[in-house]
């Protein structure tokens, strides 16, 4: 079967993968020169600067990508575990470091706040690890094609609710954490997918796990290597690749029935496919590539925020104490992100500086 994807994000280089190791003719169409998405990467004035993400978690998932088409990652870049994972700094002074490992991450909870605390940690440890295995499998790594998938998975459900997944998160991880400040540093990777830990299900909590249990990850090169290495080994496999090549429409058949068969290329150019797959973000591709009504949910759903971030080549020597992930946490926390909530400008901002080399 012969397979056009659009895009060559991640996503759709994953796609690429499963698909040419399923013996399927793919060619790939990205408009940008060069692939990555939104994991890319510009080099300017001697500097290489990320764009997107600067680290990874769960670095096993995309690696099944690479294991379909006969490799594997730690074979295609360079890839290093990230300790600290973090450096929270608070507004009082204070510092206080994510470390990869669990005792590791006890033994830091102790220091800053006791053995009680580093007893509490234990616990909450425990919590996002049940979390995580009943999420995992159930909720994030499999197929949904409509709300009959959920309701298959009423038992699973219950689990869940026994594990207080469906508890505000701050109130569940305050419920384990008794230092505020910790609260905040186990919390706020809700904001990863757009909600403050204030409106967030405890079930967000697994981004919190991917993060300070399982681990962070660092790229040599930065996070836009993975994308070129993919691109090389789906290259070597016979994967097609169109580059500077904006796609303007998925097409349809003439025939009533609606199917897809191709795209148009440039405004002008039709490829003929007997299945497309679609590495953009979904309200953009009906508004702009299938030309049918969005459904009402897309259409008028409440997105979440998304963030101001600077890039910068910085020359000299970063202040001592300084690691590759820095969260810089303002005295407000709740005022901050109902301020968020209004549209109006947070008065004491919390920021998040990467320092990658």
């Amino acid at each position: 079967m012969r397979v056009g994807i659009v895009g060559a994000g991640l996503g759709g280089l994953s796609a690429a993968a499963h698909l040419v190791a399923a013996g399927h003719q793919v060619t790939v169409f990205e408009r940008a020169s060069t692939p990555g998405g939104r994991a890319t990467s510009i080099t300017a004035d001697g500097f290489r600067l990320a764009l997107g993400p600067t680290v990874l978690t769960m670095p096993q998932i995309v690696g099944e990508a690479f294991a379909a088409i006969g490799t594997d990652l730690e074979s295609e870049v360079d890839l290093t575990v990230l300790d600290p994972a973090y450096r929270a700094v608070f507004a009082d002074g204070s510092e206080f470091r994510v470390r990869h490992g669990r005792d590791a991450m006890t033994a830091e909870v102790r220091e800053f706040a006791g053995p009680r605390e580093a007893a509490n940690f234990e616990a909450f440890a425990d919590w996002l690890t049940e979390l995580y295995r009943i999420e995992m499998p159930n909720f994030i790594d499999t197929q949904w094609d409509g709300v009959g998938d959920l309701l298959g998975k009423w038992r699973v459900l219950l689990r869940l609710a026994r594990k207080a997944g469906f508890r505000r998160l701050d109130q569940a991880v305050a419920s384990f954490l008794e230092e505020p400040r910790l609260q905040r540093v186990f919390s706020f990777q809700s904001m990863y997918a757009g909600v403050s830990p204030q409106q967030a299900l405890s079930l967000y909590a697994v981004i919190t796990y991917m993060d300070t249990i399982a681990g962070v990850f660092e790229v040599r090169g930065g996070v836009a290597s993975v994308a070129d290495a993919l691109e090389r080994v789906l290259r070597r496999r016979g994967v097609e690749f169109e580059f500077d090549a904006p796609v303007t429409r998925i097409l349809r058949r003439k025939d009533g029935t609606g199917a897809i068969d191709g795209i148009e290329v440039g405004g002008d150019r039709r490829v003929r496919f007997d299945a497309v797959v679609c590495d953009v973000d979904l309200a953009v591709a009906y508004r702009t590539l299938l030309g049918i009504k969005a459904p009402r949910r897309t259409r008028r759903g409440r997105y979440a925020p998304s963030c101001v971030v600077w890039s910068a080549g910085v020359r000299g020597v970063p202040p001592a104490g300084t690691e590759h992930h820095n969260v810089h946490f303002g005295w407000e926390w709740d005022d901050a992100f109902a301020a968020l909530d209004k549209g109006v400008r947070m008065s004491d901002p919390s920021t998040f500086v990467t320092v990658a080399s």
